[in-house]
């Protein structure tokens, strides 16, 4: 099913970088749609936890939420990262910086939520989820009646 979804989304994506109407559009409204705009993150999963780090750039810690409900951990943040740099001619030709709220979710099941630790440091947001215990159940004998 993965596989399947992103071949459409690879085909889409040549479809529009291959259309001739689409490499003729000005370049000056490519910027509008920029290809950073979401929080880019790693996960590694061990036996103990998951880890998870995830860029945020120019956030203050107190505009980043963590929230972790029904086995997913949820990121969001907002993010004010510019001023209005125009002068009384109004002549910014470009600005590529992008402020505003951002969110990502992921699925993280069979979490100590009330162990879950996180720090901030240099524009990265690093969570810690240790995993529950898995409870291994000694055998036992059953009597048949």
């Amino acid at each position: 099913m993965t596989n399947e979804i992103m071949d459409r989304n690879n085909l889409m994506r040549n479809w529009f970088n291959n259309d001739s109407w689409m490499n003729n559009f000005p370049s000056i409204f490519d910027n509008n749609f920029p290809e950073d705009s979401t929080l880019k993150t790693d996960i590694k999963e061990t036996d103990k936890d998951y880890e998870v780090h995830v860029d945020m750039p120019d956030f203050n810690k107190k505009d980043i939420d963590i929230n972790y409900e029904n086995d997913v951990l949820t990121i969001s943040g907002h993010r004010d990262s510019f001023n209005d740099h125009n002068d009384k001619n109004g002549d910014m030709i470009m600005s590529e910086r992008s402020s505003g709220r951002y969110m990502r979710q992921y699925h993280l099941p069979a979490v100590d939520s009330k162990s879950i630790k996180a720090t901030y440091d240099k524009g990265v947001l690093e969570v810690n989820l240790p995993k529950l215990e898995k409870k291994v159940e000694s055998g036992h004998h059953i009597d048949i009646d």
